[in-house]
């Protein structure tokens, strides 16, 4: 496997080809989110959810590896940043939300694009941060519930029940606390997990 995963590093047609397959399903989002939407006014509804802003970070990353710019220093912390939310993505969409007759649009957004990034990250991407880096996986949940529960009084509209303060038993101060105390330490634990994985791997490779 080792030898393997080199080899395929230094092949550059396969790497460009591999990222190319995978960056189709990403283009398919795209597609699927800004243009085939009855109304211009959808594009935004569905720019609140969190599945479709984690499907455009991973369209960024992968759009930005075929491009050359994987090498940059903050490319691994864009990658990281992707990775941690596809995955979030896909695990509690198929834990929680998942219904028994998904259709093809929801399978590449919930669980192609998760599953297929993961082997983007781990295969293509030759960089790893700093287990002590792993706070940058919060940054755009930080910017996403602050931005919604900001704009929710005005919307009257939360994107998941655990966030919304207008819920029978709930406020704002249980919801704050939920996010805070409980779901973004699980974020932390999560990305150091996933980080520790490819440290292990790179540190493999170098061997």
């Amino acid at each position: 496997m080792r030898n393997f995963i080199l080899n395929l590093r230094q092949n550059r047609r396969a790497t460009k080809t591999i990222a190319g397959f995978i960056f189709i399903f990403n283009v398919y989002a795209m597609i699927d989110l800004f243009f085939l939407n009855e109304t211009f006014f959808e594009v935004f509804r569905r720019l609140r959810m969190f599945t479709n802003i984690s499907n455009i970070i991973i369209f960024i990353v992968v759009g930005l590896y075929l491009l050359n710019l994987h090498n940059k220093n903050w490319y691994k912390y864009l990658a990281v940043i992707g990775l941690v939310a596809i995955l979030m993505t896909g695990i509690i969409y198929h834990a929680l939300l998942a219904e028994a007759n998904m259709d093809f649009q929801n399978h590449v957004v919930h669980t192609i694009n998760p599953a297929l990034f993961a082997v983007f990250y781990y295969l293509l991407v030759n960089q790893s941060i700093k287990i002590y880096h792993v706070w940058v996986s919060l940054i755009l949940p930080l910017f996403y519930f602050g931005i919604i529960l900001l704009i929710g009084p005005w919307t009257n509209w939360y994107p998941y029940n655990f966030m919304d303060p207008t819920q029978p038993g709930q406020s704002l101060g249980s919801v704050l606390m939920f996010c805070l105390g409980v779901l973004f330490p699980v974020i932390v634990v999560f990305t150091t997990i996933l980080v520790g994985l490819k440290t292990f791997l790179e540190k493999s490779l170098q061997k």
